[in-house]
């Protein structure tokens, strides 16, 4: 052999079913669970902040790489920039917050149907309606 192309290369990537997965990690994804319970039976919304957590090294990866992504994301630009990202699991979201510069300020979990920062504001929808209103109005005039 003379090259480096000639050798063959194996890569051997286990499912996250079948890697090493440690007791914290566990632990969230059976809070995770549990909130996906309340969520079905009650309707209620939770969250899980993962800053707060005290993760040992690899453990974020190996729970971001069994959560997965799924088929949403959204970005919002407002005062920084906010990342929503739909998880494998069907009303799981991932939620990154960050400043103007970057720095990552918050990060969540959010169980629910609709992440709520997703949701339109109820006074912001009344003051657009009669913004409409105001418009359709004048258009009558």
């Amino acid at each position: 052999m003379n090259s480096l192309d000639e050798i063959a290369i194996l890569v051997n990537e286990k499912p996250a079913s079948e890697c090493q997965v440690s007791a914290n990690v566990k632990a969230i994804l059976n809070e995770i669970n549990s909130l996906m319970q309340v969520l079905l039976e009650t309707g209620v919304s939770n969250t899980i902040d993962l800053r707060g957590l005290p993760l040992e090294p690899g453990e974020y990866e190996s729970l971001k790489a069994i959560l997965g992504e799924g088929e949403v994301s959204a970005t919002l630009e407002t005062m920084g920039s906010s990342k929503i990202i739909e998880t494998q699991l069907s009303g799981v979201w991932w939620l990154f917050h960050d400043d103007e510069n970057a720095e990552r300020l918050a990060e969540f979990i959010e169980v629910t149907f609709m992440p709520t920062i997703l949701k339109s504001d109820r006074v912001e929808v009344a003051a657009a309606k009669e913004a409409l209103l105001e418009q359709l109005e004048s258009l009558v005039e």
